[in-house]
């Protein structure tokens, strides 16, 4: 086995036991401190709900402290619809909240770590292609595949110079979401913090009104009157990023199978 696949490999198992602790220390939180977690969840229906759809065995008391993570960090849209979980998850105190953000953490950084193994793979792969000779399909085949590759990485740096130079002008035009203001709060300025308020933001912006007037109604009008050209620097590298990499994997995979990569 060469050095690179011994890396590779390592890699793997670096990977595998980050998420055996996220999900080690996630079931103990779950045992240990859920109950203590979802008493300061008073006003909240979607903790109860949750309480009561997921019950009281091991995976359900994961998930209902994977709810709480959610609510002490990034989230998924629907979840907007009860913003008083919200409120309350912002004032639990640290002692507790530990417990949901911590496995979350863990399980990102492994999710990340993931991505730049396969991202390296990829590379690779690719590098090796290109070192042999090619037919004219191979050589159409990689020049795309670059192509795509170029168009990732330019989108990407696009996103964190929005993130870093435009973001508080964009912030701005919505003082009066409650959830902006959340994220600012909970989120930080890191670079994962401000990528998680952008692709917020653009969500938002997407949204109609029946789903803002039951998540977030403050920001309504805020949103109808939000300039266009800041609309086009949130909306459009979003969805760019988006197409380009699900645009990515999905020729990647092509090539695989049809054998144009080495």
């Amino acid at each position: 086995m060469s050095g690179a696949e011994n890396v590779h490999l390592i890699g793997w198992v670096l990977i595998f036991l980050m998420v055996l602790l996220s999900q080690t220390l996630l079931l103990f939180g779950a045992y240990f401190k859920l109950d203590q977690i979802e008493d300061h969840f008073n006003a909240s229906h979607l903790v109860s709900i949750n309480r009561n759809t997921a019950g009281n065995g091991p995976f359900g008391r994961m998930n209902r402290l994977r709810l709480i993570g959610a609510l002490t960090g990034s989230f998924y849209q629907h979840q907007m619809l009860d913003s008083y979980a919200f409120m309350e998850a912002e004032i639990l105190p640290e002692r507790l909240k530990k417990w949901a953000e911590t496995p979350k953490k863990l399980m990102r950084i492994a999710l990340v770590s993931a991505g730049l193994l396969l991202l390296w793979s990829g590379f690779v792969s690719l590098r090796a292609t290109i070192s042999n000779p090619m037919s004219d399909l191979k050589l159409l085949y990689t020049a795309i595949l670059i192509a795509f590759i170029t168009l990732v990485i330019i989108v990407s740096l696009m996103r964190v110079y929005i993130s870093f130079f435009k973001l508080e002008e964009l912030e701005s035009h919505l003082n009066d979401s409650y959830f902006v203001g959340r994220n600012r709060r909970v989120m930080g300025d890191g670079l994962y913090g401000r990528h998680y308020r952008l692709a917020h933001l653009s969500t938002m912006l997407r949204e109609d009104d029946a789903f803002l007037l039951r998540s977030d109604p403050h920001c309504i009008d805020e949103i109808k009157h939000f300039p266009l050209h800041l609309r086009r620097w949130v909306v459009i590298p979003n969805l760019m990023f988006a197409y380009s990499i699900v645009g990515l994997c999905a020729y990647w995979l092509c090539g695989k199978y049809a054998g144009l990569l080495t």
